[in-house]
């Protein structure tokens, strides 16, 4: 088979054999590589006239200059003014110090004060000759020489016998806060707190929200040396009052405070410590 050297063959025409070849896709693809060229040749064109542009302008279009003009600044007009003279500061004269009236005499003013009196009376034991001629009582008196010695009436009052023989002294009198004996806890102050920490239980509200701290508790030592009248002064909540009172409940007798050579009520505080291990 001859090939025809003026004729070649493209993709174009293999694609396109025995197809309609007048318009269409074969027409856009064979006019490719000439629209590219025109598109490139345009594009060129146009950026060149786009430089070229201010050139052009400054060279055919001469720019009037502007003039600028000063601004004028008004430095106004300047007026004479008449101040006044100042006014002469009056010198003060320090007045002498004047001499110290003579004093009055005085006399110490001492302010009285009550005291409680702690010296011991100490009575004399009457003697035999004395009971000879007096009748024994709980005062001395010169009498009016008409009695019987040996049946002295009594002073008087109905002496109906109703009376219990007791005095319950601790309901009577105030707690103390200070006392010439302060109350003591069997053993000291080492004993009580060993005490509290046996006995005490850490809440478990407190240990599971992890609650440390101080709890303050104020109470009352009787005469007879128990522990009543249990105060939290200060506390922390879950449940760390009520411990702390149950403990101080189950505290044993304490020795009470003494003052004046007698037992008394003695209020005092005890700071309890909790702490997570």
């Amino acid at each position: 088979m001859e090939t025809n050297s003026t004729y070649a063959a493209t993709l174009d025409d293999m694609v396109f054999e025995g197809r309609n070849k007048a318009y269409g896709a074969y027409v856009l693809r064979k006019l490719y590589h000439q629209h590219l060229s025109q598109a490139t040749l345009f594009a060129i064109s146009l950026f060149l006239i786009a430089f070229s542009i201010p050139t052009l302008a400054n060279r055919f279009f001469v720019k009037t200059a502007i003039p600028i003009t000063p601004p004028k600044v008004d430095t106004g007009k300047w007026v004479p003014v008449d101040l006044p003279e100042p006014e002469k500061i009056k010198e003060v004269k320090a007045s002498e110090p004047s001499a110290p009236k003579p004093a009055a005499p005085t006399v110490k003013n001492v302010s009285i004060k009550v005291v409680e009196d702690t010296k011991k009376v100490i009575d004399e034991i009457p003697t035999q000759e004395q009971l000879k001629t007096a009748n024994s009582g709980i005062a001395t008196s010169e009498g009016t020489g008409e009695g019987n010695l040996n049946n002295p009436e009594p002073a008087g009052g109905t002496g109906d016998g109703t009376g219990t023989g007791k005095e319950d002294a601790s309901a009577a009198v105030e707690p103390f806060l200070s006392v010439e004996n302060m109350p003591q806890f069997e053993g000291g102050l080492s004993k009580l707190m060993e005490f509290v920490g046996k006995n005490l239980r850490y809440p478990r509200a407190a240990q599971a929200s992890g609650i440390e701290g101080t709890v303050v508790v104020s109470f009352v030592v009787a005469a007879t040396g128990d522990i009543t009248d249990i105060q939290i002064l200060k506390g922390l909540g879950y449940g760390t009052e009520e411990e702390a009172v149950r403990v101080m409940k189950k505290l044993p007798r304490w020795k009470p405070g003494n003052q004046n050579g007698r037992a008394v009520p003695v209020r005092m505080t005890l700071p309890i410590r909790l702490e997570l291990k």
